[in-house]
């Protein structure tokens, strides 16, 4: 266990004189917050505004591009924009602005202007130096393209909203084009100027003139456009889709590669992705072009239609790829993917760089006492750690050898059950292990105790198996699903068991006998794929689960209440406030949200970078704990949205090359002001940067020793060492 001992003795901030405590730090301004990792830094003496940043990526990299000469790349991280040096991969710059996650990103021609757009409706103009420019609003929805024009007089933007906008170099707004009859995702200019092209949710490929006439449409693709590129001579038109059509008849193929000239007529159909196409890029030459998809590979084709090669997989490519821009004058592209930049060579050879997160910093589930002031949270490493909601106390159990996959409280508080991939263990709330079971299956996957806290049922992600136990021994264990089971939860009552899983169905069960004998009960099925979690209100009154794209809500008697949809990605954990009356959600989409019983949405919360998995209500439902795959763990004031502290989980430096079994993560938390609370401050020098803006709004770097140096007092840690 780690205790952290602090003394507020005044809001001052000031050196305190040789052996006394640090002083506590006063929250900054709300409203001169830039987005980070801190959530309101200190005002510091002869500091201007700044703010903290995980290294070396702390989110999916959905927009990347080569600057023109080819001398570094920007792209996105979360809120901020990145620049890094091509040959070094240094960073040399981090833009900080966005209040939305940055979805694209394009150079003007001369390479003096970055544009950034992002879900916060917005795009945003930045001197090649990081000296911010104007911040241009119009879409009424997330921007998801931005493209210069060649001749660099002007560019344009998409967005959810359906249209198409110009801008003046400047930012001045110009045309906008309504004619597409869904959300447009991607867009791409001819190279003379004179015409683009932009991709639609309606599997539609459209071209338009400078002036904003229409000109062909272009049919053939299976579900959303979801990329575009001309080639740099002129002569071709390169789409891609995601090869799936939703809705009531919903249509899944493999989706192609499809050349168009740029009059519209129809040229080679590459097939050979099995999945979504998420990124297209030509090389400098026009000869050949690159497609990245879902399906983890990156395939290269030559002109004619004929695949020029394949980038296999192995332990550093086995990664989704998001984005892709081939550098302007080499013959090598760059990609984005899951918290990883590297760079390929055209023979599919991984280059010598490679930007890339350490692994071990995911965060997969939290759970909030509902009792006492006592977080768990699940680790990668095998450990549980117990947090004090204001992350100053931390409590490690030393639970498995294998990544923790859940955690719950019971529901009186003192016992916390948890599982890792074939194992189920319980512990007190001193640490001490009280019983434990091995389980069938794959990996485990939810937990759920009845209301007394007697029996505890278990769910892993293969054979569709619940298991049942008590504190001795495995009761029983039954068969409901004919896939993996994601989620099981018990009516407050004990008298139903629900369960989700992969072969979209929520089954109901009744059960006798104190939860030892059950009877099945509705079996509902969902029209929108996977299952992912399932919650029954503390009253009894509701169930909700999440699914695909949409959180549902049932009666217990299985008949179907509100639909509510409006996610980008799955739900993947859901916890009810405590009176009942709303329940939170967590999304792939990285979403944190707060809804009503009858569907309409009461709090959007901070979203984080990555993934969110784990969001749990506080006793008294007035904070929720969030935490996700950018290794962020947050308390949030829910009606406020404000948060009150924060610990971010990096991958320990000692154990990055240590067999899997033996890595370790390696929790750092600050207060509300940003102060260090906790962790091995030798850590901070390879997971963090200091950012601290200059009188041109500018952002300068900052090494941590190099901020603390001007920032007397900012570890507050005092004692114990975090292990």
């Amino acid at each position: 266990m780690t205790t952290v001992l602090l003394t507020l003795l005044s809001f001052a901030i000031t050196s305190p004189a040789s052996g006394e405590p640090p002083q506590r730090w006063q929250p900054g301004d709300p409203a001169q917050v830039l987005p980070g990792l801190i959530p309101a830094p200190a005002e510091i003496p002869g500091i201007e505004r700044w703010q903290a940043m995980p290294l070396p990526i702390s989110s999916y990299v959905k927009s990347i591009k080569f600057s023109p000469n080819g001398k570094s790349f920007a792209l996105g991280d979360g809120r901020n924009v990145r620049i890094h040096d091509t040959n070094s991969m240094q960073l040399t710059g981090v833009l900080v602005g966005h209040s939305g996650n940055v979805t694209a990103l394009d150079w003007s021609p001369d390479g003096q202007w970055l544009a950034s757009a992002a879900t916060d409706n917005t795009i945003r103009l930045w001197q090649a130096d990081g000296v911010p420019g104007p911040v241009l609003k119009g879409h009424t929805d997330t921007v998801t393209g931005v493209a210069w024009q060649p001749q660099g007089a002007l560019f344009a933007s998409t967005s959810l909203d359906g249209t198409i906008r110009f801008w003046q170099s400047d930012g001045s707004p110009g045309q906008i084009i309504r004619g597409h009859e869904s959300p447009v995702r991607v867009l791409d200019w001819h190279p003379d100027g004179k015409q683009l092209a932009a991709g639609d949710e309606k599997q539609q490929v459209r071209i338009w003139t400078v002036d904003g006439q229409p000109g062909p449409v272009l049919n053939g693709h299976v579900g959303p456009i979801t990329a575009v590129r001309y080639s740099p001579d002129g002569k071709w038109l390169a789409s891609g889709s995601s090869g799936v059509v939703a809705g009531d008849a919903p249509q899944s193929v493999a989706p192609a590669v499809r050349l168009w000239s740029p009059d519209g007529k129809a040229g080679p159909v590459m097939q050979g992705h099995s999945r979504q196409i998420n990124a297209l890029a030509w090389s400098p030459d026009s000869r050949q072009l690159v497609s990245a998809a879902e399906d983890r590979s990156a395939l290269i084709w030559n002109v004619d239609g004929t695949r020029a090669g394949r980038v296999e997989e192995d332990d550093e490519t086995t990664n989704l790829i998001f984005a892709i821009d081939w550098h302007p004058v080499h013959n090598y592209f760059i990609v984005g993917g899951r918290f990883v930049v590297r760079y390929l060579t055209l023979n599919g050879q991984i280059g010598p760089s490679k930007l890339i997160r350490p692994r071990g910093s995911k965060l997969m589930f939290v759970d909030w006492n509902p009792l006492e002031d006592k977080i768990a949270v699940a680790g990668r490493d095998g450990t549980i750690d117990i947090w004090s909601s204001d992350f100053e106390v931390r409590q490690t159990i030393e639970a498995f050898r294998t990544p923790v996959t859940c955690v719950r409280w019971s529901p009186d508080g003192k016992q916390l059950a948890s599982m890792a991939y074939h194992a189920l263990k319980v512990w007190n709330t001193s640490g001490e292990n009280i019983f434990g079971f091995p389980l069938k299956g794959s990996v485990s996957r939810d937990l759920a105790w009845t209301a007394e806290g007697q029996h505890l049922a278990a769910v892993t992600s293969s054979g569709g198996q619940v298991f049942l136990f008590d504190e001795e021994e495995e009761i029983q264990n039954f068969t409901l699903h004919n896939a993996q089971i994601h989620g099981v939860s018990f009516s407050p009552d004990g008298t139903q068991l629900a369960t989700v899983g992969g072969d979209s169905h929520l089954r109901l069960h009744e059960l006798k006998d104190d939860a030892t004998r059950r009877t099945p009960g509705a079996v509902l099925e969902v029209p929108d794929g996977d299952v992912d979690a399932v919650q029954f209100s503390p009253d009894g009154k509701w169930i909700a689960t999440g699914h695909s794209t949409t959180a549902r809500l049932w009666h217990p008697d299985g008949t179907a209440g509100p639909v509510i949809p409006g996610f980008a990605a799955a739900v993947l954990r859901l916890d009810w406030r405590p009176d009942g009356r709303a329940f939170a959600t967590a999304s792939w989409d990285a979403s944190v949200k707060v809804w009503k019983t009858d569907g309409s949405l009461l709090h959007e919360l901070p979203p984080h970078s990555a993934p969110c998995w784990g969001v749990s209500f506080s006793p008294d439902g007035k904070k929720v704990v969030t935490c996700g795959w950018d290794g962020m763990l947050r308390v949030i004031d829910v009606e406020s949205g404000a948060v009150l502290a924060v610990a971010v989980y990096v991958a320990d430096t000692k154990t990055m090359e240590a067999p899997h079994d033996e890595r370790r993560q390696s929790p750092l938390s600050f207060n509300r002001a940003g102060q260090l609370l906790s962790g091995d401050k030798s850590i901070l020098e390879s997971r963090l940067v200091y950012l601290v803006q200059q009188p041109s709004g500018a952002m300068k770097i900052l090494k941590p020793s190099e901020f603390f140096s001007q920032a007397p007092g900012a570890d507050l840690k005092t004692t114990g060492n975090d292990e």
